[in-house]
């Protein structure tokens, strides 16, 4: 089973045309084989299982308390579960770690990976012993409630490539997706701009639907400003599943 899911994942990312504007991006409908997903839902953990985002260390004070996670690649956090779903999460684990998917999208995206490489400062070339580049694969599942929102932002340097998988049982939040832009001027940071900056300095370029079964894909450069606007609906929940290639960093 496993196998047919990763195949089916890789053959929707290569019959997918890359969108160049504002930066490289894929965004695919679909991409999980329909039993596969309605599975991924049914075992989708209660919010009393996540974790507040800004309680765990992993970002700024000032994030938003709106945003929950659970890092199911973490055995501390996947026993909690029941152990039926527990052995779902644990094969979603091998899916989406697979070789062959990040061989695949890093095809799908050479030109500007390589670019991206090539202009880094010497300083973060040297963090990462480039040119032996190693990678670290992590993925989590998130919760996103009424007032969660994000400025334009780009990623740490060492990201190398995103999956925002949207996984809502319908389309009632149709149109609380990423948003992507473009700057203004000519921009080069790495932080997160608050909405007033991020109005000011960038053109909203596109927000992508959030839909079920889609994933929103694009390699990290310095030019893949992204965020979420604001969301207050019915109080409803948005529920994503996350996977990012990481640049190991030097010991």
């Amino acid at each position: 089973m496993n196998n047919l899911v990763v195949d089916a994942i890789i053959e929707n990312i290569l019959d997918s045309r890359v969108i160049n504007e504002p930066f490289p991006h894929l965004f695919v409908e679909n991409i999980f084989p329909i039993d596969f997903y309605k599975e991924l839902l049914r075992c989708l953990p209660k919010k009393s299982i996540y974790k507040a985002i800004n309680a765990t260390g992993s970002v700024g004070t000032k994030y938003s308390e709106e945003r929950f996670v659970f890092n199911y690649t973490e055995n501390e956090e996947i026993n909690l579960l029941e152990e039926n779903i527990k052995n779902f999460f644990k094969d979603l684990k091998k899916i989406l770690f697979s070789e062959k998917i990040f061989s695949s999208t890093s095809t799908v995206f050479k030109k500007t990976l390589d670019s991206h490489l090539l202009n880094l400062s010497d300083e973060e070339k040297n963090k990462i012993d480039f040119p032996n580049l190693k990678f670290n694969f992590r993925s989590t599942l998130i919760k996103d409630f009424t007032k969660y929102s994000l400025g334009a932002h780009t990623d740490a340097f060492s990201k190398f490539i995103n999956f925002l998988f949207y996984i809502p049982s319908n389309d009632h939040l149709m149109k609380n997706g990423t948003s992507l832009y473009k700057p203004i001027t000519e921009i080069q940071s790495t932080k997160h701009f608050n909405f007033e900056d991020t109005k000011k300095y960038f053109q909203k370029i596109k927000t992508c639907p959030f839909v079920p079964n889609s994933v929103l894909i694009f390699p990290r450069t310095a030019r893949s400003f992204h965020g979420v606007e604001e969301i207050n609906i019915n109080r409803d929940e948005r529920n994503l599943l996350l996977l990012n290639y990481y640049l190991d960093l030097k010991k």
